[in-house]
């Protein structure tokens, strides 16, 4: 038989198979793809619009880092095919989060493992937002027919297809499986049928493989079904790098001066819940996030609002912008109060704590001191007494730093008292401006650049894990002297970003 009339009766027969395995698959109701415009998924999808079937293609990918290589072409493809195509993007901020969700779902640090599975994990949430409750997935076509590279040094690439498609109930489809169903998802897998597996295997080479072209039958019946050759024949981009989530990990990783990914990974496998000690200031938003950067699950704010506002532990925060700002963090709020007299004062945040470790299982505390020892002291004493960790991460940090760390990073926070710095700074935001003059009243003066000595108080209304922004509506200033006064909220309310 020439090569072409083989070439043509083989690409009749997959037709007939994967027209079949589409349809034996699909459900009733709308479904979705797990979709980045690759050969695999573009084919699945011409498919099912031949097919009339109902459903859309979803495409997770990290945002912030350049455009992946798979956005272009997953939009191009959908384009053609007049498909929708559902994005599910996963900000930097977002990124230790999802990576914890992870690692806790496939039980794998495996930088390769976890950034594979970062894409379908953020595509499957997307689809189940939607209403979705199955998704089809390419997985197998790499398996069948020869689209690893390892296939071209392979002495027999159906005793290598065979290897392959039986490791993957172990370490493919389980990693996907876990993800979709912890979902509540349905994954199903049109490749991996028992008749497209053995007509796979009895295919000879070369409609598989020929020099650097791989899954040649794929490509060669996706452009006689009128796939554009650009797609048709798009070479391979592993899901890690054409989402971009390899390298979000690298660049967290790198920040986190890890030593590599997998070290840096493996952080996450057992990070233990902790509680984050807040008084909705600039300090403890900003060590609770550089906690959520590492990993640690802050499970819940510990708020302690004592009576007296000369308090030597804690300011006095408004009980309802906290409540405000646990909504916006999505973090549940322990709240104690406290006469706030000397040393007694503790009593009341060894009450919360003593709350949030049996209520939340709490191992470990979070504070955002930056210098005060009187402070720090105290807290790490009655951590110990109650076996909680406690981790400072703001500690020694230089204070102009702190301030241009928060600007830059996306904090949003204001002036709320002052008790050393004129009264004209009550209610300003801190920008870069701010900053510049914070540090030249610090030379100028001996002033705490942060107000660690006291000299002023703030309020966050916004940050990078906040999932809204506090918006003030109207607050006033009750005003004591030229160097002492604080703002009172009298309307705010959360607001989409």
């Amino acid at each position: 038989m020439a090569d072409l009339e083989l070439l043509e009766k083989s690409k009749e027969m997959l037709l007939k198979l994967l027209e079949g395995s589409v349809q034996s698959n699909a459900p009733k109701e709308e479904f979705g793809i797990l979709f980045s415009g690759g050969i695999d998924s573009a084919l699945l999808a011409l498919l099912c619009k031949r097919a009339g079937l109902k459903f859309s293609c979803f495409f997770g990918f990290m945002q912030g880092l350049g455009e992946p290589k798979d956005l272009a072409f997953a939009k191009k493809a959908a384009d053609f095919l007049g498909v929708g195509l559902v994005l599910a993007p996963v900000p930097m901020e977002g990124l230790p989060k999802l990576i914890e969700e992870t690692v806790s779902l496939i039980g794998s640090t495996n930088p390769v493992q976890v950034s594979v599975a970062m894409p379908l994990l953020a595509a499957c949430r997307k689809a189940k937002d939607t209403g979705v409750k199955t998704v089809f997935s390419g997985m197998g076509a790499d398996e069948l027919f020869c689209g690893y590279a390892k296939f071209r040094n392979a002495r027999d690439i159906a005793f290598e297809s065979m290897r392959l498609v039986q490791l993957l109930p172990e370490n493919d489809l389980k990693r996907d499986l876990a993800i979709a169903s912890s979902l509540g998802l349905g994954l199903r897998t049109p490749y991996l049928n028992a008749e497209i597996l053995k007509f796979a295997l009895s295919l000879p080479k070369g409609l598989k493989l020929s020099g650097q072209r791989n899954k040649i039958i794929l490509r060669e019946l996706a452009l006689s079904l009128g796939l554009p050759k650009e797609l048709a024949e798009r070479k391979k981009v592993a899901a890690q790098y054409g989402s971009n989530f390899d390298k979000g990990i690298g660049r967290l990783a790198k920040k986190a001066k890890a030593g590599g990914k997998r070290i840096f990974l493996d952080g996450f496998a057992k990070r233990p819940g902790i509680a984050a000690l807040f008084s909705g200031g600039k300090d403890s938003c900003l060590a609770l996030w550089m906690m959520q950067q590492k990993g640690f699950s802050v499970e819940c704010l510990v708020s302690i609002i004592p009576k007296n506002p000369d308090s030597f532990m804690y300011h006095k925060p408004s009980l309802e912008i906290l409540k405000m700002q646990s909504e916006a963090l999505g973090i549940p709020l322990v709240v104690e109060r406290t006469a706030g007299e000397k040393e007694k004062e503790l009593a009341a945040l060894k009450k919360a704590l003593a709350l949030a470790k049996k209520r939340f299982k709490i191992t470990g505390v979070c504070s955002g001191a930056l210098y005060s020892t009187y402070q720090r002291d105290r807290i790490q004493k009655l951590c110990e007494g109650l076996g909680l960790e406690l981790f400072s991460p703001l500690w020694h940090m230089d204070q102009v730093a702190e301030l241009k760390m928060l600007v830059d990073s996306g904090f949003v926070f204001i002036i709320s008292k002052v008790a050393g710095l004129n009264k004209d700074w009550l209610g300003r935001r801190i920008g870069r401006k701010e900053i510049a003059e914070l540090e030249e009243l610090s030379r100028k003066k001996g002033i705490h650049a942060a107000g660690e000595g006291g000299e002023f108080e703030s309020m966050v209304l916004d940050a990078p894990n906040f999932r809204q922004r506090i918006a003030i509506l109207s607050m006033k200033k009750n005003i004591q002297s030229e160097l002492n006064g604080g703002i009172e909220i009298e309307g705010a309310e959360l607001e989409s970003k």
